[in-house]
């Protein structure tokens, strides 16, 4: 007889509460690539990532009973990546424009949208990598993980102009990259 996913999710997330090496290695190798992909938007190689994400599931492993059963498992975990990541970037030396630093508005904030669609998603992922990491990291947690600039303003104790700034940066690098492509 199959288990259901919800089911055998949940046995899971009771063998991790028992520090189940079993339940760990399956948790582990069945979202490895997922939080990987969130770990690739905010550093620049695989090394870094892998870092990320290795800190992050030793997180989830010892800290499982901050987990409530409400809500997603998938999304704790995620939540749990971008904390790690966030934590990483500012712990980083860097030569880039530090986030804490910049408090700004550009005045340019319209671009025209004419992208090319043969570029892949491998691509944009590897222009945004490319990007300074402050401005990476606002733009992740902008575009792709959906906060709001007071909450980003709030994560990484900067105003909510810095947090625009960086977008709109964002964009500007990316464009100017993408231009350059073509």
């Amino acid at each position: 007889m199959k288990l259901s996913k919800e089911t055998e999710l949940n046995k899971l997330i009771k063998g991790l509460k028992q520090s189940n090496r079993d339940s760990q290695r399956l948790v582990y190798e069945r979202y490895f690539g997922l939080m990987m992909s969130i770990g690739m938007r905010y550093c620049k190689d695989w090394d870094d990532a892998k870092e990320v994400v290795n800190t992050s599931f030793l997180k989830i492993f010892t800290k499982i009973d901050h987990y409530s059963g409400k809500g997603s498992f998938e999304g704790w975990m995620k939540r749990t990546v971008v904390n790690t990541a966030l934590d990483f970037l500012k712990l980083r030396p860097t030569n880039n424009v530090s986030i804490e630093h910049l408090d700004a508005y550009h005045e340019d904030i319209f671009y025209t949208n004419d992208a090319d669609v043969s570029i892949t998603a491998e691509d944009i992922l590897l222009l945004v990598q490319k990007l300074p990491d402050a401005t990476r990291t606002v733009f992740n947690l902008y575009v792709i993980e959906g906060y709001k600039h007071k909450e980003i303003a709030e994560m990484l104790g900067i105003s909510e102009g810095t947090s625009h700034w960086h977008v709109l940066n964002a964009r500007r690098l990316l464009k100017e990259m993408l231009d350059k492509l073509n």
